[in-house]
C-alpha cells in the first residue's frame, strides 16, 4: 500500500461515521465542479470519493470539459448546469442541504488532502446541522 492509498483510507475511516449520520438524518449532497485536465481536480476527486462513498453521500460531478474526473465515472457538463456554469475556480466543491433546499457550503481550490478533507467534512456537518 502506497502513502496516498494509506492516507485516503485513513481519511475515509475517520470521516465516515460523522458523515454517515449527516447524510442519514439531513439529506446532504455534494456537487464537485472541475475538469479532467485539472491537476488539482485529479487530486481532490479521490479524497472526496473516499469520504463520501462509505457514507453514501451523493456526489454530482460537473465537468467543464465534459469528461469524467477519476475515480468518478459519471458526470454532467458543467456549462449546462445552472449552478456549476457560474463556477470559474477549479476545483470547487459545493455542499447541498436538502433540508435547507440550497447550497450551504463552498470549498474553492485544493491545497492538500488533509486540508481539503477537513474543509469538506466541516461543510457537510454544518449543512446537516451537526456541531462537531
Amino acid at each position: 500500500m502506497n502513502r496516498r492509498s494509506f492516507l485516503l483510507t485513513a481519511l475515509a475511516v475517520c470521516a465516515a461515521p460523522d458523515l454517515l449520520r449527516a447524510q442519514a438524518n439531513h439529506g446532504v449532497g455534494v456537487i464537485f465542479v472541475g475538469a479532467s485536465w485539472c491537476a488539482f481536480c485529479k487530486s481532490a476527486a479521490p479524497v472526496l470519493a473516499a469520504m463520501t462513498q462509505p457514507a453514501a453521500i451523493p456526489v454530482l460531478v460537473a465537468s467543464h470539459d465534459a469528461r469524467p474526473i477519476p475515480p468518478f465515472t459519471e458526470m454532467v457538463d458543467a456549462t449546462s448546469h445552472p449552478i456549476a456554469s457560474e463556477i470559474k475556480v477549479l476545483p470547487t466543491t459545493l455542499i447541498y442541504s436538502q433540508s435547507a433546499g440550497t447550497v450551504t457550503g463552498q470549498i474553492s481550490g485544493y491545497r492538500n488532502a488533509r486540508h481539503y478533507a477537513q474543509s469538506v467534512r466541516a461543510a457537510i456537518l454544518a449543512a446537516s446541522g451537526e456541531n462537531r
